[in-house]
């Protein structure tokens, strides 16, 4: 039985700014108010037991169980590696609101999530059940495929006022039993929210996705672009020291539309622009045969359509057993030569794409 802790962050208001890039503005249900705020919500988490932690959400609603308001604050599915959150708040969705009282927050998430534990042994698990703010087990609201959460909690939208709350999925008591056997793996969590001093706390950077277009190597500048939101992202301040290449690295990322991490230490939603202090570009795809040398540590990807990478991982955390054929998501962060710098390797199964 291992515990770990997930946050996840629901700011609300005219705010700070996520799931980056692809910011989605809808509302939804029965205020009466026509005035109507901004919520922005963020993920983060601090697990340390598990290497991988892949989960999807569907949709997050915000309610009042009296009055019937409701907003929906983000629709997906969007599925994404908890453990990828570690140490940054990043942007899933912002949502325009009715400027009225919520009262109640509605998850619906796959009732599927996959773990890889320290010595990469991968397990297909559910969620089975959560912990209250007494620690009491409840039983999730599951069907064959999906489950829902609803968690009482105070969310006031107000008109040009900064207002926050964090999700905090603190799976402090995390609880895994049977890893290992797809069948009777189950994971009980604990979600209840944060206020807005202890979100303070966690002093972790803001961090968005999305593709790149634009790129002016002279400037230091371009777009980051997820959904029908749009960032002008200046990345001057990262050094060639710090991220060899990353103009070529950039120029590839647009080429080919991999989605492209920025980290700030705030995004700016209202002007919509971001100080950029690292970034980080993706590619998912399979490593080639004859590609992989263990010994200089370098692999080729295939991926998109008839697209290929040379990556070196020599520097990278890998999570899982690299092997020619297998499924990877890689973090670059540079170029040197002909190779492309990784940050992480995940592997991970076939087909899976994370959003963060």
């Amino acid at each position: 039985m291992k515990s770990r802790r997930i946050v996840f962050l629901l700011a609300a208001g005219t705010v700070l700014a996520l799931f980056a890039g692809m910011l989605l503005y809808s509302c939804s249900g029965g205020g009466k108010s026509t005035q109507s705020g901004a919520v922005a919500l963020y993920v983060t988490d601090s697990i340390a037991d598990y290497k991988q932690v892949t989960a999807t959400i569907s949709k997050i609603d915000v309610m009042h169980t009296g009055s019937g308001n409701s907003c929906t604050v983000f629709t997906g599915p969007q599925t994404f590696d908890i453990t990828d959150l570690a140490a940054m708040m990043q942007l899933m969705n912002v949502a325009s609101c009715p400027a009225v009282p919520y009262n109640r927050i509605h998850i619906e998430f796959a009732k599927s999530v996959t773990l890889m534990d320290l010595a990469g042994t991968t397990s297909s698990c559910r969620f089975l059940s959560y912990k209250d703010d007494q620690n009491r087990p409840n039983a999730l609201a599951c069907g064959t495929d999906a489950c829902t959460l609803d968690i009482s909690g105070a969310v006031n939208v107000l008109v040009n006022k900064q207002n926050k709350l964090a999700l905090d999925f603190d799976l402090k008591n995390f609880e895994v039993v049977n890893f290992g056997d797809p069948a009777a793996c189950a994971v009980t969590m604990k979600v209840s929210p944060l206020h807005a001093g202890e979100m303070q706390a966690l002093m972790r950077p803001e961090a968005v996705t999305g593709l790149v277009s634009g790129v002016s190597t002279t400037d230091r500048t371009f777009t980051l672009t997820r959904g029908n939101t749009s960032f002008s992202v200046l990345y001057a301040g990262i050094t060639t020291s710090q991220q060899p290449g990353i103009d070529a690295l950039l120029l590839r990322a647009q080429d080919d539309r991999l989605r492209t991490l920025v980290l700030a230490s705030q995004i700016d939603l209202t002007n919509h622009t971001i100080t950029a202090t690292a970034l980080y570009v993706k590619v998912e795809g399979t490593v080639a045969a004859g590609s992989l040398d263990s010994t200089n540590h370098t692999f080729t990807v295939n991926y998109g359509s008839a697209r290929s990478i040379s990556v070196d991982y020599t520097l990278a955390i890998v999570d899982g057993v690299l092997t020619e054929g297998c499924w990877v998501e890689v973090k670059l962060y540079g170029v040197e030569g002909a190779n492309f710098l990784a940050k992480k390797v995940d592997i991970q199964a076939s087909g899976t794409v994370t959003d963060n």
